[in-house]
């Protein structure tokens, strides 16, 4: 049975930001953290990165999820 949505009804939408950057998809790992060779993809994962940490400072209702660890833990050793 379907229920019948009516004028004074709300519904609350998440719009989390996140990222998906392929480990070694076109360019090797280090290619794609550096931004390097961007003629073959344009990608600076260290720039994602850094732009998102800068945000969440900034603003701490902000959250962002990650999910490419290997990125993630050369960023960190950055």
């Amino acid at each position: 049975m379907q229920e019948k949505v009516g004028k004074d009804r709300h519904i609350t939408v998440h719009l989390i930001s996140h990222t998906h950057d392929d480990v070694g998809w076109l360019k090797t790992v280090d290619e794609y953290f550096t931004g390097y060779d961007n003629d073959i993809a344009q990608a600076s994962v260290h720039l994602i990165i850094e732009t998102m940490i800068d945000e969440l400072i900034s603003d701490p209702n902000k959250r962002f999820t990650y999910v490419e660890m290997k990125f993630f833990s050369m960023w960190w050793k950055y």
